[in-house]
């Protein structure tokens, strides 16, 4: 039987902490070597940018993507393919198949929108707990959307978070967000005027946002210990973070393959010879492991390059299977029925 989980199903299956501790274990298993992930592949669809309907920062000569990124994780008993559309029709239109590693069938299809909003926030909270410096109280947020949201509760969720500073362009949209936030998470969340306001006595700074070029001038950060966070955009030509603070970064990625091809991060300035790809430490899964440490006296500032895995997806994927099983939730399909090879 293959269970199918639907978005609104999904919301409520667990929570946020229950996201963390999948997305940790996941990342645990690919850096012990007990597990793999697959990069990102995109495949572009031909046609009039004007055309594309949301679905991120298209090529030239491209209106819409198919995307695929996997993993195995027979840690914990599961394998799956992610596999969605951007840029038509809704912008994203995306699925988890999941594969039990034991039986070899396909455990359950599901629908990965909701569940992604707070596996995104996970994996932030995530390298933050492994890569903030001690005594990190203060954030400074930039975007104010819908993922900004869950990205303050994963950060609260793993530190004594005190107050958060939040810039985005459009100002009314930026002091909702805040009195919304502020409401839900019992702290200051406080509307910046500006980059700089933002970045003012941060130790935490996460990046969130669709912007093709650096949301904050580089020369802004103050030259103590802090911790970075960019969650955006996942294209070679667009980068939320500029030259001079990856200069200055210990830079950890999600997944070395997928971001060293993907991350403009990483690309822009390599390709402009202004940074070597040796420059790059190492991924999440060699830090939660133990194979390299996090933070290191040498280099105040880190950076978590993330653009999403299917690491991150099917160790997400595996427990909220698990969870829908226990509560009884989902539709049950029956595959492979007997079928003969007639004419």
């Amino acid at each position: 039987m293959t269970l199918i989980l639907r978005n609104h199903e999904v919301r409520g299956l667990m929570p946020l902490s229950g996201y963390i501790e999948a997305v940790e274990e996941g990342y645990r298993q690919v850096g012990l070597g007990q597990g793999a992930g697959l990069p990102r592949h995109n495949i572009w669809l031909q046609g009039d940018r004007s055309q594309a309907v949301g679905g991120g920062h298209m090529p030239p000569g491209a209106r819409g993507s198919f995307k695929l990124k996997a993993a195995l994780l027979p840690g914990i008993g599961f394998a799956g393919v992610q596999a969605y559309t951007a840029g038509l029709g809704r912008g994203l239109s995306t699925y988890l198949f999941l594969f039990d590693t034991v039986s070899g069938d396909l455990a359950a299809l599901i629908e990965v929108l909701y569940y992604d909003w707070l596996k995104t926030a996970a994996v932030a909270a995530l390298a933050t707990r492994h890569l903030a410096p001690s005594g990190s109280e203060v954030v400074a947020l930039f975007g104010t959307g819908r993922h900004a949201r869950s990205q303050l509760h994963g950060l609260c969720a793993v530190l004594p978070i005190r107050r958060v500073q939040a810039y985005s362009r459009d100002a009314d949209k930026r002091a909702d967000f805040c009195r919304r936030l502020s409401d839900e998470l019992h702290i200051p969340v406080v509307p910046a005027a500006s980059p700089a306001e933002a970045l003012r006595g941060a130790h935490i700074v996460t990046t969130i946002t669709t912007s093709p070029c650096p949301v904050f001038d580089g020369r802004l950060l103050e030259s103590r210990p802090l911790h970075i966070n960019a969650m955006g955009a996942h294209y070679p030509w667009v980068r939320e973070i500029d030259t001079h603070v990856v200069q200055g970064c210990r830079i950890i990625l999600d997944l070395r393959d997928q971001a060293k091809a993907e991350k403009g991060e990483i690309l822009i300035p390599v390709n402009a010879g202004e940074l070597s790809a040796t420059y790059l430490a190492g991924d999440l899964g060699e830090v939660i492991s133990g194979k390299i440490p996090g933070r290191t006296s040498d280099t105040p500032w880190t950076l978590f390059l993330s653009g999403g895995t299917g690491i991150e997806d099917v160790a997400v994927g595996a427990r909220l299977y698990q969870q829908a099983l226990a509560a009884g939730v989902g539709s049950k399909v029956e595959l492979d029925q007997p079928y003969d090879f007639e004419f």
